[in-house]
């Protein structure tokens, strides 16, 4: 019992270092896991696209409505911003991302879109200038093209005519040449029978036709039968899930992707101050009296172990509570985990917690300081963490750090997860799965606990191989 309160009072002395790694780091890990949690059960089947910020600044005074037909166009799928048509205010827009696209119209554009459409020159085009930080500018640019080639394509198609002295120029150039209609059943490319009919004329046509043609390419955006909206088939399929599967999955991912990020914030905190711990004990003055005392310095071990090894598994429990507290803000209920899972999963965490108390117990063994025990426990701890399938997807990571991976503690503790739960790298719950890596994690610790025994021992044997030598005092 005394070696008990000595114990928690050397973890109380110390309690800094429990607050920053088992409650600041805790927070952040539980920060990225509400990340995963939130973002898996808020996973619908509605995509919703950005809406571009667009401003359009009309230097043609209104000709032909051109302006007000594309704000209108552009509405069905951004939003307008109204900016002075000055160049200080156009570059600070841009500069600041305040829009992302400016849509200038010149002066005489519409004059110029007509005139190209009688004489069937290339169109006029606009100035556009898209910001550099997104690319929804650049699809609203695309947007604004499209208007024009549509208003274009409306105006070629309404003012177009034929009439008979065209069919008689046509009929009498192919008689001339000495050629004939081809059949409709040709395979030659002009077998539709468009050569059959003449290019007709275009006579130029006024503002009003343009506006008009403006207008009606505005309408083409706002009329769903034109533009069809996505649409979602909710039917089930034989290999697929129902949305109630849909959202146990998304609980069991959510729920066991927290309980990994344990293993960052557990190994730290209790591998630090397991090997501070085992430091004040085996510190000089008091090793000397603690082999002096009655009792026998391997019981004084086992009480100091078993109680940091207590500490480890009252820290897994409160992980697991908070975990199912995230899950109900998240609007999942725990209820509906496996229970034969749940247990599996934290079985799995308290042994990962003891495996970071056999860690911290070699260490202290070997005689590391408080440096050099932080330093060793933050190197390795961000090894485990980068190399156990929680920061990087398994099948994203390169083949040498998947080799590196299965000779660390963290791969295989994740690996227990997910065939506690059936999920990530598991096919399915696979109870001989599960055994096996939560076997090999145990391995981790007895054989830390073992290098642990050997350096305690070489350490005490033979003090003058593991401490710098006695001081000599000198004569007076």
């Amino acid at each position: 019992m005394n070696t008990c309160k000595v114990t928690l009072r050397i973890l109380i002395a110390h309690r800094l270092y429990v607050i920053i790694y088992l409650v600041m780091i805790g927070v952040l890990m539980f920060g990225i896991g509400w990340s995963l949690l939130d973002s898996g059960s808020k996973t619908g089947d509605t995509y919703a696209p950005s809406r571009p910020l667009v401003a359009v600044i009309d230097r043609d005074d209104g000709r032909g409505g051109i302006a007000n037909a594309m704000r209108d166009y552009v509405k069905a799928d951004g939003e307008l911003i109204s900016l002075q048509d000055d160049s200080e205010t156009l570059q600070e827009a841009v500069a600041s991302n305040y829009v992302d696209l400016i849509v200038i119209i010149p002066d005489g554009y519409a004059d110029a879109l007509l005139d190209s459409v009688s004489s069937g020159a290339d169109a006029p085009q606009v100035e556009t200038v898209t910001s550099y930080t997104s690319g929804d500018g650049a699809m609203a640019s695309m947007q604004v093209g499209g208007f024009l080639a549509l208003t274009r394509t409306a105006l070629i198609g309404d003012g177009v005519r034929v009439d008979a002295s065209d069919f008689a120029t046509l009929y009498a150039g192919m008689g001339a040449s000495g050629t004939t209609s081809p059949s409709p059943t040709s395979d030659s490319p002009a077998s539709d029978g468009l050569d059959r009919f003449p290019e007709g004329t275009i006579d130029r046509p006024t503002r009003d036709d343009l506006a008009r043609a403006a207008r009606s390419s505005a309408a083409v955006a706002k009329d769903g039968k034109v533009n069809h909206t996505v649409a979602v088939d909710r039917t089930a399929v034989a290999n697929g899930s129902s949305g109630d599967d849909a959202v146990a999955d998304a609980t069991v991912s959510g729920f066991g992707d927290i309980m990994k990020t344990a293993l960052y914030p557990l190994f730290l905190a209790m591998t630090v101050c397991t090997a501070l711990v085992c430091g004040v004990f085996n510190a000089g003055e008091t090793s000397r009296r603690l082999s002096a005392a009655p009792r026998k310095t391997s019981s004084v071990g086992l009480a100091r172990m078993a109680t940091m090894c207590g500490f480890a598994l009252i820290v897994s429990l409160g992980y697991l509570f908070v975990t199912f507290a995230l899950m109900l803000a998240a609007g999942l209920s725990p209820l509906d985990l496996p229970a034969a899972g749940v247990a599996m999963t934290f079985a799995s965490t308290c042994a990962y917690a003891l495996m970071t108390v056999a860690c911290g117990f070699l260490i202290g063994e070997m005689g590391f300081t408080d440096a050099m025990a932080n330093g060793f426990a933050n190197l390795f701890g961000l090894l485990i963490l980068f190399t156990s399938g929680i920061s990087f997807p398994p099948d994203m990571m390169p083949d040498v750090m998947l080799v590196i991976a299965r000779f660390l503690p963290g791969w295989w503790y994740c690996a227990a997860i997910d065939n506690a739960l059936g999920f990530g790298t598991a096919e399915g719950v696979s109870v001989s799965g599960w055994m096996g890596s939560i076997g090999l994690v145990l391995l981790f610790a007895v054989a830390f606990m073992c290098l642990g025994l050997a350096a305690g021992r070489i350490r005490r044997t033979r003090p003058a191989a593991v401490s710098p030598a006695a001081t000599v005092l000198a004569e007076a």
